[in-house]
C-alpha cells in the first residue's frame, strides 16, 4: 500500500514537473497556454529564463546557436521576437547599403536585433564612433553611441543616442 502511494507520488511530481518545466525557469509563474505555444513555435529551443514584460510574458532561450527573445500576452498571442545577429553580412541587402551609404557609414556596429512584430521587421543597431576605443575616455575626440532602427527595405526610421 505505503509502496503504491508512493509510485503514485513520484509519478504525479514528474508529471507536474514536466508541465511545468518551461514555467518554472526564471521563478515567474507563466500561464499553460503561454508554454503551449512556445513549444509548439520552438520546439528546438533551449529555453534560458521567462521574464515577466510589459506587454506580458518574454521567453529568452537559444536556437540554431543564436540568441533569441519572444514576447507573449497574457492570452498566449505572441507580439514580438528578436533574434540577436552576429554579423552585418545577416542583414537583408537593403539595409546593409543603406547602412554603408548613409550618414553613420564609418561607424562601428556593436549590436545587430532582428526584430519581428505586427507581421514588420525591422534592425535595430547599437553602433559607436569608438570602435570599443577608450581614447575618447581619455580626451582624444567625442564619443558617439546610437540606437538606429532600420525597417526591412532599408529605411532609417529612428536613431537615438545612448
Amino acid at each position: 500500500m505505503k509502496t503504491s502511494i508512493i509510485k503514485t507520488a513520484i509519478i504525479l511530481m514528474a508529471l507536474g514537473f514536466t508541465v511545468n518545466a518551461n514555467a518554472a525557469k526564471g521563478g515567474v509563474n507563466v500561464p499553460e497556454k503561454i508554454t503551449e505555444e512556445f513549444t509548439a513555435k520552438y520546439p528546438q529551443a533551449k529555453l534560458k529564463d521567462w521574464k515577466i514584460a510589459k506587454a506580458g510574458y518574454k521567453a529568452e532561450f537559444k536556437l540554431n546557436h543564436k540568441k533569441h527573445t519572444a514576447v507573449y500576452a497574457s492570452d498566449g498571442t505572441l507580439l514580438k521576437t528578436e533574434t540577436k545577429l552576429s554579423w552585418t553580412r545577416e542583414m537583408p541587402l537593403a539595409v546593409k547599403t543603406a547602412l554603408k551609404k548613409g550618414e553613420y557609414a564609418s561607424y562601428h556596429v556593436d549590436e545587430i536585433k532582428e526584430v519581428n512584430a505586427a507581421r514588420e521587421t525591422q534592425y535595430v543597431l547599437t553602433i559607436d564612433n569608438h570602435g570599443g576605443s577608450t581614447m575618447a575616455a581619455e580626451g582624444y575626440g567625442a564619443w558617439e553611441d546610437y540606437q538606429v532602427v532600420f525597417e526591412n527595405n532599408g529605411t532609417l526610421t529612428s536613431v537615438k543616442e545612448l
